[in-house]
């Protein structure tokens, strides 16, 4: 427990600093007196928790991750360049194409072409 509050503490701040101050509240006899801190005065996972979501529950939905940026919507498919390019006649009309058809009927593929 006391690592999990010492971590806690040396990470860089947090954009509030209420969190910080509510941590040092909380851990802050366990860790600046370690040779006189008895087990018994160390804070429990349970206790530690209730005190501060106890502390924090009107700070955390303000803080919550902004996001900016939509991903993964690269791919935007039109099907009629898939054809143009990958298409029976765009294959047909070249030696490397009909190579690609001819391995692909040696696979035994059931589609040559798009």
């Amino acid at each position: 427990m006391a690592a999990v509050c010492r971590y806690l503490l040396t990470r860089p701040p947090a954009p509030a600093s209420s969190f910080s101050s509510s941590l040092r509240a909380v851990c802050g006899s366990a860790l600046f007196r370690p040779s006189v801190a008895s087990r018994a005065d160390l804070p429990t996972s349970a206790g530690l928790l209730q005190r501060l979501t106890g502390q924090l529950s009107p700070w955390f939905p303000q803080q919550q991750q902004v996001r900016t940026r939509k991903r993964g919507t690269e791919y935007q498919p039109k099907n009629i360049k898939r054809k143009r390019t990958h298409g029976w006649m765009k294959r047909i009309s070249t030696r490397g194409g009909i190579e690609v058809i001819l391995r692909r009927m040696l696979k035994g593929r059931n589609s040559l072409t798009h």
